[in-house]
């Protein structure tokens, strides 16, 4: 399903009493992007050594070439799209795999590792660089668009590009683009637009069994 017709087809269910009460799809998209994210953050939260793998699935891959920061020892690179936030040290960041030297598109099958680090742990490093292993290279993301690297190996691997994987949050897509989201979803998605919405259910989907009478 592309973007604009999983917008229109929320937008379409969130139609209330009066059935000329419309949302914008703009307000309808912000809404979904929040309850997206926030749908993703549950996942990974109830069960992170299962999802951690599954959410694969859901993640763009971007070529990049991190470049040397001004004043500084550190490599830098801000992504082209907002990354979905996870409660794990990297995100929505899921991998990064190095280019091979002089072959472009050719992933490099050297022992380099790309080591996930908070942003904190990322400033201790800061100037401390051959500390870590010459195979080592350690990345942070700084909760939007930023990935900063460190490591001994950084000004011979990085200056080649680098491919991440991330989970790219639904405002990011374009409205003609193929968009999978969390399987099963669909109704908690829902919710969460109604709530952020704020809108109430129909009169005629309200429970009608709940006891009103409070007199007894």
């Amino acid at each position: 399903m592309t973007k604009i017709e999983y917008v229109d087809f929320i937008r379409n269910s969130l139609q209330m009493g009066d059935k000329t009460q419309r949302f914008h799809r703009e307000q309808v998209k912000a809404a979904l992007n929040l309850a997206i994210n926030t749908v993703f953050y549950e996942m990974y939260a109830k069960n992170p050594k299962v999802m951690a793998k599954s959410l694969e699935r859901y993640t763009t891959e971007e070529y990049i070439v991190p470049a040397l920061g001004v004043g500084y020892t550190r490599y830098r690179k801000v992504v082209s799209y907002d990354i979905v936030d996870l409660p794990r040290k990297t995100g929505g960041v899921f991998g990064i795999q190095s280019q091979s030297a002089g072959a472009p598109g050719q992933r490099n099958t050297t022992t380099t590792n790309f080591v996930p680090v908070s942003g904190m742990e990322g400033e201790q490093l800061y100037g401390s660089e051959s500390y870590l292993p010459g195979n080592v290279i350690g990345f942070s993301w700084d909760g939007a668009r930023t990935i900063e690297f460190w490591g001994s190996a950084t000004a011979t691997i990085l200056p080649n590009g680098v491919y991440v994987r991330y989970i790219k949050q639904f405002k990011g897509y374009a409205d003609t683009d193929n968009v999978v989201l969390p399987y099963g979803q669909d109704e908690r998605i829902i919710e969460l637009v109604r709530q952020y919405l704020g809108v109430t259910p129909p009169k005629n989907l309200v429970n009608d069994n709940a006891d009103t009478n409070i007199n007894g």
